[in-house]
């Protein structure tokens, strides 16, 4: 059985520094600190359970790097960061205590397919049944065999460096 977690401990106030920063600074994604979003974002398909301080999730590139430079800054170094996708990782791998960068909520848009050349350009919320999808037209496909790929991204497959039990890749 998964425990529970028995309390919701308040938003430390560095994260809430860190979130002002972020949305005076241009930021145009969305912040969460609510003990629902955080408890929501607390578990994956794994037996784990962390309560994050907060979820941002960021609606472009340019929110991304703003992100990462603001937690460059030598007051937010201790801040911790850990990109989510779909949740589908089993060994915990998108939870942490501190900040979760959500990037399937917005960042899911296929940009560009090229058949010519063999290429396409994902966000990083892209899940792998939408690409296949979306290829298929073409005669390609997203090779990976996963259970879950109807809720994979593919930002979460390379950033666990996962792609299915059964996957040669």
């Amino acid at each position: 059985m998964i425990p529970q977690i028995s309390q919701a401990p308040g938003v430390v106030q560095l994260v809430l520094n860190f979130l002002q920063a972020l949305e005076q600074q241009g930021f145009t994604g969305d912040t969460a600190t609510s003990y629902a979003d955080r408890l929501t974002m607390s578990t994956d398909n794994s037996i784990y359970q962390l309560l994050p301080d907060a979820v941002v999730f960021p609606r472009s590139t340019a929110d991304v790097a703003l992100l990462a430079r603001l937690a460059a800054e030598p007051r937010f170094t201790s801040l911790i960061f850990t990109p989510r996708g779909g949740g589908t990782g089993t060994n915990g791998q998108a939870l942490n205590q501190g900040i979760i960068v959500d990037m399937s909520r917005y960042m899911n848009r296929i940009i560009e397919i090229n058949p010519e050349e063999g290429w396409v350009r994902v966000e990083a919320g892209v899940i792998k049944d939408q690409l296949n999808q979306a290829l298929k037209p073409y005669g390609y496909f997203f090779a990976p065999e996963l259970s879950t790929s109807n809720r994979a991204t593919l930002g979460g497959m390379i950033n666990t460096d996962a792609s299915g039990q059964g996957s040669l890749v």
